[in-house]
This record gives structure tokens, sequence and C-alpha cells, in this order.
């Protein structure tokens, strides 16, 4: 006997067409086709198969447990306790949960919240990441390494125990000089300062910002900005990339984002371009570093993909390499905001940023 008519499968919402068995929970009534809730090796034949899904079955096994215990209570709380019973089942048919929508809403096995202990290390000249392990291993052999692996930039990561035992290792590890860890908080800042006047002194600019915007109560702020790069702009003037502190951002927010200099008022934007290789066109790192680079691989251009350096090119065709490799529509240069890969870098980054605000 099929299921009713107004009856739908909690999976994919349609109603038992009979060619597979339906299941139906015993207590709440509700239920779906065996195939959708991945209950095949079923040995009934027939056509509907009651059971009872699984938070049910908690239910169940909650009120056998509390109707054990109100044999030893008095009157009065085993009134009570028989309505919290009923309650609690009268809110599981309300809710309608089942295995079926369970499974539906968590294809994924589910994890279990990881350690967030971590400690991201990395040599500060160049060093294979095997001996750079090794190193680490030697240096922390008194502290327990929970978990380790290296990333795409060559680093090692490494879960320690508890925050007192990661801050004891990033100590230990910062005395040798030769290793750089770090516990993978989130990013400082980078904003861009646009058209800045040429004449503007760029050796005293950090102290024009400070002394002009009222920068000076927060503290240490001379060493919380510092200038990261610098780029031509319309009418000759400069755009430049600073780096800061999450507080000096949230300033420079409550400013209307917004800096005076000795020539003018400058708009300020947050500035999340990625780092790319201009080698292999991946990101998260540079060219000088790129392991393709050492294998002897030839470049890829960042305009049309083809294998010659992007600055050499004089193709009019537009492709990007990273779109065409993952077989998406690829007629855009790497960098270009129509591109998905570098938007989903972009946007990673700006995640990651920690604004202030």
């Amino acid at each position: 006997m099929g299921s009713p008519v107004d009856e739908l499968c909690l999976v994919c919402h349609e109603r038992d067409d009979g060619k597979v068995k339906w299941l139906k929970c015993l207590k709440c009534k509700l239920g779906g086709h065996s195939t959708c809730m991945r209950m095949t090796g079923l040995k009934s034949n027939a056509s509907e198969v009651n059971w009872v899904c699984d938070p049910c079955t908690l239910v169940i096994k909650s009120e056998v447990h509390l109707r054990e215990e109100i044999n030893v209570m008095t009157d009065g709380v085993t009134l009570a306790v028989e309505e919290a019973v009923s309650a609690q089942s009268g809110q599981v048919e309300k809710d309608g949960m089942n295995w079926a929508e369970v499974v539906s809403r968590c294809r994924k096995r589910k994890r279990t919240q990881k350690n967030k202990n971590l400690l991201i290390i990395k040599a500060k000249g160049s060093k294979k990441a095997v001996d750079m392990k090794k190193e680490v291993e030697e240096l922390l052999s008194d502290v327990q390494i929970m978990d380790s692996k290296f990333t795409n930039k060559g680093n090692i990561v490494i879960n320690l125990e508890s925050e007192e035992k990661r801050n004891a290792a990033q100590n230990k590890l910062h005395e040798v000089g030769n290793l750089i860890a770090s516990n993978g908080k989130r990013w400082d800042p980078k904003i861009m300062v646009c058209n800045v006047a040429r004449n503007e002194d760029k050796e005293s600019l950090i102290e024009e910002i400070i002394v002009r915007n009222n920068l000076e109560s927060i503290d240490g702020v001379i060493n919380k900005i510092k200038i990261v790069s610098e780029r031509p702009a319309a009418g000759g003037t400069v755009h430049y990339v600073l780096k800061c502190d999450p507080e000096v951002r949230a300033r420079i927010h409550g400013m209307n984002d917004k800096l005076k200099l000795k020539w003018g008022v400058h708009q300020v934007y947050d500035h999340y371009f990625p780092l790319l290789c201009y080698h292999c066109l991946k990101f998260g790192h540079k060219s000088d570093s790129c392991q393709c680079k050492v294998k002897g691989h030839a470049p890829h251009c960042y305009k049309c993909a083809g294998q010659h350096e992007g600055r050499s090119c004089q193709s009019d065709v537009r492709k990007c390499f990273n779109c065409a490799a993952s077989k998406r529509q690829s007629e855009h240069s790497v960098s270009s905001l129509s591109c998905p890969i570098f938007t989903s870098e972009v946007n990673r980054i700006r995640l990651n940023t920690n604004h202030g605000f």
C-alpha cells in the first residue's frame, strides 16, 4: 500500500509512485522513498515499510529512561515529568524532524570542531619544507604535535594541544632566528591612498599622515603604518598602498575613508589585490620563489595564456590561463574582475582581513 496522496517524500518532495519501497516513521508519520533516504538494503517485501526515524528513536529512549525514574518520584513530580515527556514528543511531531530531513540537509559527514591552536612556520631564507619540518620537530621534541601539514607556499602548519603550548612553541622558534612562527590570526589591512601629488615627500609621507589626521593618540602609531608599494596614476599622481594596524584602519574609516595631506584630501580604499606569480599564474607567491620557475617550466602569459612572459605579449586575444585549466569561460585576463578565480581570491583576502571595525 502506497503513501497518502498528500504525503510527499521529505528528500525529493515527490509522491510515492510504487516503484520503490516507501519508509514511514511509526511515531512522526513522516517518510520518503527508500532510495532517497539511502536505505535500499531492506529485507521486507512490503511496498510500505514501517520504521522509527533516528530523532524519534532518541525521544522514545528518553521517555523510557524518564519513566524508569518516575517510579521513585512523588506523585507531583511524576505528573510534571510526564507533562515534560508529552511536550517533548509533541514538539518532535510539530517540527516534523526525521531521518530523511537529516540526510537531505547533511549530505556530507558531520565534522567535529577542529583544534584551533595552529602555528604557521616559514623560513626566513630559502629552505626546503622537508628540511624545515625536521628542524621544527627537533626544536619541539618536548612538545606534542597533534598534526602537521605542508602548505602550497612551502610553509608548515602544526596543530598543538593547547593555546599555552602553542605560545611556548612560538617563543621557542623565535629564539632560533631563522624561522618565523605565527598563530594564523587575521591579516592587517592594506589601504590605497589615491592620487597623491608627486611633490609629496615619500620619506615623510607616514609622518604627514599621522600629524595631519590626528593619529598621534594611537600608541606606537609610527610603527603601525608602512608603505608597501606605489603605482603611477592619472594626472601625474601616485597611488600609495599602505599596510596599517586595524586600530589605524578603524580611525581612518571614522573619517569617511579620507586622509588629509599637504596638497589636499585623498580618498582611501581597502586594497585586496592578491599576490600573483607572473610565471605560473598561481596565487600566494611571487615569481622569485616560484617552484615551477626553479624546475625550468615555461612561463604563462597573464594576457593570452600563451607560453611566454606577459610583459612581452603582443596579442590582442584575452584568455585566462587559470579558467581555461579548470574548463571555465576564459575570455578575460588572469586579474580581470570578471574572472571567478581571481574574485574568489579577492573575497578570501577580504574575509581574512581584520579591518578593526
